[in-house]
C-alpha cells in the first residue's frame, strides 16, 4: 500500500540562466506544489546573482541558494547536507552532472532516498564524455534514475546502471505558457514582414547552430529570416560566419528572451539542428503552439515526433535541413496539417498532469515501507 501523506521534495541543480533542464525543474516544482507537496529548490551558484533564482522566486517557488565555486565541491556538499538536516525531506531530486556526482552521495549518507533525472547527453569532446561517464556511474547510486527518452535509458543501462533503477518518463510541455498572438509576437521581437525561422536554444556545438547557419545558404532565394533565440559560447563565431557567408542581413541574434516559448507563433517554422538531444523542451513548446517543426533525427526527438507530425532530417546535413525548411515554408497545407497532428499527439502523450503523477508515484514508491514500482 503506497501512502498518501504529503511529500517534501528538494530539487538540486547548478542552473544556467535558462534551458530545458531549468524549465523541467520549475515545472516540477510548480506542479507538485499545486498538488500539495512541499517543494524547494537548492540552486548551486557561483555568484550572488542568478536569473534562474530570481525568476523561480518570482513564480513563488522556494529557492535556497548554495554558494559554491565551480572547482570547489565542499561548499556544495556542506550546503546540501545542511538543507537536508534542517528540513524534513522525503526525496532529494538531482539534475545535472555536478549535482549527480556530489549530492546523491550526501543523500545516501543521510539515508534519504534520491532520484536523478538524466536530461540527455551532449558531449562533443573527450573531456565532456569523461564527465558523462562519471555522471552515469554516480547516477547508478541513486534510489531511482529517470531517463527522458529511450536513447537516454539505453545509454544508462549500457553504462552499467541497473535496469531495475531506470524509469522512462518523457518530458511534458509546461501548462503555464501564455502564447502571444503572431503579429504581437513579431512586434515584440522586432521582426519585419516576410518568412521567419525560429531557432531556440543554447548557442553551443551540441545544439548545432552552425549547421542551421550553413543551411541558410540554401534558402537565400526565399524572403526568409533566421532568428537565434538564446545565447552561448558560439555567438561571436556564428556572427562572424554569417558575415563570411554574406547572409548577416538575414540573421537575428535575439539573445536570451524571458519566457521565449510565449513568442513561438512569431515563426513560420521552428528548426532544431542538434547533433545530440535528450527530450528537448522546445519541441514540446512548439507542439503546444502548433508551429511547424523541422528537426534532426537525433536522441529522443524520434520518440516525440514522427513524419506525421514534423519533418525529420539527418544530423550534420545543412542541405537536408534547408530542404526540410523549404518544404515546410512552401507547402503550407502539409506543414499546417503536421502541426495539428503534433498538437494532438502532445495532448494524448505528453500531458502535464500525467507527467506530474508519474513522478509522484515514483517518489512515493521510494518511501520506507512502500513497494518499488
Amino acid at each position: 500500500m503506497v501512502t498518501t501523506a504529503p511529500l517534501s521534495i528538494l530539487h538540486v541543480l547548478a542552473p544556467a540562466d535558462s534551458g530545458g533542464l531549468e524549465t523541467v525543474v520549475r515545472s516540477l516544482a510548480l506542479g507538485h506544489s499545486a498538488m500539495g507537496m512541499s517543494v524547494a529548490i537548492a540552486a548551486v551558484v557561483e555568484s550572488p546573482s542568478s536569473l534562474f533564482v530570481e525568476e523561480a522566486r518570482d513564480l513563488g517557488i522556494t529557492v535556497h541558494v548554495v554558494r559554491s565555486p565551480a572547482r570547489s565541491f565542499r561548499p556544495e556538499c556542506n550546503g546540501v547536507r545542511a538543507l537536508l538536516a534542517q528540513n524534513k525531506v522525503n526525496i532529494l531530486h538531482s539534475h545535472g552532472y555536478r549535482s549527480d556526482i556530489l549530492d546523491i552521495g550526501v543523500a545516501r549518507a543521510m539515508n534519504i532516498p534520491s532520484v536523478t533525472t538524466l536530461h540527455g547527453f551532449s558531449a562533443t569532446d573527450l573531456k565532456a564524455r569523461a564527465y558523462e561517464w562519471v555522471q552515469i556511474r554516480a547516477a547508478g547510486r541513486a534510489s531511482a534514475v529517470v531517463a527522458v527518452s529511450t536513447n537516454v535509458a539505453n545509454r544508462l543501462i549500457k553504462g552499467g546502471v541497473s535496469p531495475m533503477l531506470v524509469h522512462l518518463i518523457r518530458n511534458a510541455a509546461p501548462n503555464s505558457t501564455v502564447l502571444v498572438a503572431e503579429d504581437a509576437a513579431r512586434d515584440q521581437l522586432k521582426l519585419e514582414r516576410g518568412l521567419h525561422i525560429g531557432w531556440i536554444g543554447r548557442l553551443s556545438r551540441e545544439k548545432g547552430p552552425d549547421i542551421m547557419l550553413e543551411a541558410m545558404r540554401y534558402l537565400t532565394d526565399l524572403p526568409v529570416t533566421l532568428s537565434f533565440v538564446g545565447d552561448g559560447s558560439d555567438r561571436l563565431s556564428l556572427s562572424a560566419r554569417a558575415d563570411e557567408l554574406g547572409i548577416a542581413d538575414r540573421i537575428r541574434f535575439h539573445g536570451r528572451v524571458p519566457d521565449a516559448a510565449s513568442f513561438l507563433r512569431a515563426f513560420d517554422v521552428v528548426a532544431l539542428s542538434s547533433r545530440t538531444e535528450g527530450s528537448p523542451m522546445v519541441v514540446l513548446e512548439a507542439m503546444a503552439a502548433e508551429v511547424p517543426i523541422v528537426a534532426t533525427r537525433v536522441g529522443g526527438i524520434p520518440d516525440m515526433l514522427s513524419e506525421r507530425e514534423a519533418i525529420l532530417v539527418d544530423p550534420e546535413n545543412p542541405e537536408a535541413l534547408a530542404a526540410g525548411i523549404r518544404s515546410s515554408l512552401t507547402d503550407t497545407k502539409a506543414s499546417t496539417d503536421r502541426a495539428a497532428q503534433a498538437r494532438a499527439r502532445l495532448a494524448t502523450e505528453f500531458g502535464n498532469e500525467a507527467w506530474l503523477s508519474r513522478y509522484e508515484l515514483l517518489y512515493r514508491s521510494l518511501q520506507p515501507g512502500n513497494p518499488v514500482n
